[in-house]
């Protein structure tokens, strides 16, 4: 008798590009808040509107990658008109995600995404390394009054133990949503007077297409 040969089934490896999913049409809209500390006069001033990313483009690039290209626009309220910000694009390869803005391309996040992956976002530019980490992956938590089930966050700066000069910059993102809540702040404090701009954008609405 012939034996049989039972394959063991081959386990997928989960990469988790749905963190950062891509298609033609897709869009996110966002909340931002800009706060602007002016130690001149000690006043907080806060500027608020809606910002929508819309992919609009999809074609093939030098190296034949499949390059997405996005739109940005904001509108100050829900009745405003769409003013138009700029375009960028967004590639996956392989293990890692590309943006290119402004002629600069930079690499916001890495995959697999595991917690305490740490990579180098100017890998592909002139300017000085900077180290991104990922804190936390697959965890569920609420932005904008929406549960997310699976969510990651990127340390991307994190200079806070300086009592004058505080930088800090994360961003978060969802399965089957993208860039969900992105933070980023640069204050100086003198004599007890802030100066300096704190920004906070939150995902308000979204279209995965």
């Amino acid at each position: 008798m012939s034996g049989c040969k039972h394959d063991d089934p081959i386990e997928e490896v989960d990469f988790g590009y749905d963190y950062l999913p891509l298609s033609m049409g897709s869009w996110i809209e966002y909340d931002v808040d800009s706060i602007v500390y002016d130690d001149f006069n000690a006043s907080i001033d806060t500027f608020s509107f809606i910002q929508r990313d819309e992919c609009v483009e999809i074609f093939k690039d030098l190296d034949g990658r499949t390059v997405y290209r996005f739109e940005r626009f904001k509108r100050t309220s829900d009745t405003a008109s769409m003013l138009f910000v700029r375009s960028y694009t967004r590639l996956i390869q392989g293990v890692r995600a590309e943006m290119q803005e402004n002629n600069l391309v930079t690499v916001p996040l890495v995959f697999p995404p595991k917690q305490g992956e740490e990579w180098d976002a100017n890998a592909f530019n002139a300017r000085e390394s900077q180290e991104y980490l990922i804190d936390y992956v697959d965890q569920m938590e609420i932005i904008g009054g929406e549960s997310f089930d699976q969510s990651l966050r990127v340390i991307q700066l994190n200079d806070t133990d300086n009592f004058i000069i505080k930088r800090f910059a994360e961003e978060r993102f969802a399965r089957n949503v993208g860039l969900i809540y992105k933070r980023w702040f640069d204050i100086e404090t003198q004599f007890g007077i802030d100066s300096g701009l704190l920004r906070i954008q939150t995902i308000r609405g979204f279209s995965a297409n």
